[in-house]
């Protein structure tokens, strides 16, 4: 009988652990899908996503997510140069026709700290999908007018010719890596 209560007990501790995730909406005004690539060697040129949604499960008590979820239109894209933008939606960068969202799907969440932890995922990039990493740099839980607001930044690299991107161009015209610099502030649902 013992073991049948203490089995019971512990089934209802495992299943229960995820209920008290509260989700979260993307404060939009606060937040950036951001990147940045070499450009001939020598530069950097940075880019967002206008357009995005997202679903967040974040644990406070814990200080742990349970759910991260992020799909970026990918005609929002913004380098701040129209020209450019329109050369990215062709069929030798992001194939925007074929493959109108990019979108990450976290399978596993690492805690560090209370304030950093490893975010384990899979992106998909212009049909092609893998498994990346991005570290997390938890801001925390503030109050503001009655609400709470969590706030968190994402970073990581990945490489453009792992996602088969642009491969066409040259590493001299356009680096392999890819940095991606998330900032998030989202509100509780």
């Amino acid at each position: 009988m013992k073991k049948i209560l203490l089995s019971s007990l512990l089934a209802s501790c495992i299943f229960t652990s995820g209920l008290f995730a509260e989700e979260f909406v993307l404060d939009k005004t606060h937040t950036n899908i951001g990147f940045k690539i070499k450009h001939l060697q020598i530069s950097n040129v940075q880019g967002n996503f206008k357009e995005y949604n997202g679903a967040i499960d974040y644990d406070k008590a814990s200080a742990t997510f349970k759910k991260l979820e992020a799909t970026m239109q990918v005609a929002s894209i913004n380098t701040d140069n129209r020209t450019r933008d329109d050369h990215l939606l062709q069929d030798d960068f992001f194939k925007v026709k074929q493959y109108p969202e990019l979108t990450f799907v976290m399978k596993k969440y690492e805690k560090i700290s209370n304030e950093k932890g490893k975010v384990s995922g899979v992106l998909t990039l212009a049909g092609v999908s893998k498994d990346i990493v991005l570290d997390a740099d938890i801001g925390g839980i503030a109050d503001f007018k009655g609400k709470e607001k969590l706030g968190f930044s994402l970073n990581g690299k990945i490489k453009r010719s792992d996602f088969n991107f642009a491969p066409n161009t040259s590493t001299i015209t356009l680096g392999d890596d890819i940095h991606l610099n998330i900032e998030v502030e989202a509100n509780a649902k």
